[in-house]
């Protein structure tokens, strides 16, 4: 009888140390919680990063493309980038909403003809967050 005890006291024993107790979770839920925080911070510097090479790819190649179309299709630069929304009749509209004309950040690029830095061209440019020019003739990054 005694040797039964103890055989069901150890088997007993073996099934309370199976799983995880609260405390236990708790501090992997808590550690989980600080990599993650740590993690999240630096994600707004890749996607900030991201919306900079944005803005230089439609700056250097989509908004160089729509105003050289519309100096194909109509004979003369236009006089605004509104233009490329409504150019005159006849011609087909080169982008179908405004917001198409805004950079990463939601302000509309801007477009001067001729350019400061190439006067028998155009100027596309806007401003990142932090102050930078992102423009046509800035072709390095």
């Amino acid at each position: 009888m005694i040797l039964n005890y103890r055989a069901n006291n150890h088997v007993e024993k073996k099934i309370r140390q199976k799983g995880f107790t609260l405390v236990e979770i708790l501090i992997v839920l808590a550690l989980i919680g600080i990599i993650a925080g740590l993690s999240m911070s630096n994600i707004g510097s890749i996607f900030s990063g991201s919306k900079v090479k944005a803005a230089q790819q439609w700056v250097n190649s989509t908004g160089e493309a729509y105003v050289t179309s519309y100096l194909t299709l109509v004979g003369e630069y236009p006089k605004s980038l509104s233009d490329l929304r409504t150019p005159p009749s006849g011609t087909p509209s080169f982008v179908k909403r405004a917001s198409d004309l805004n950079d990463p950040w939601k302000k509309p690029y801007q477009y001067l003809y001729p350019g400061t830095n190439n006067p028998s061209s155009f100027d596309l440019f806007t401003t990142s967050p932090d102050g930078k020019v992102i423009g046509n003739w800035d072709t390095g990054n």
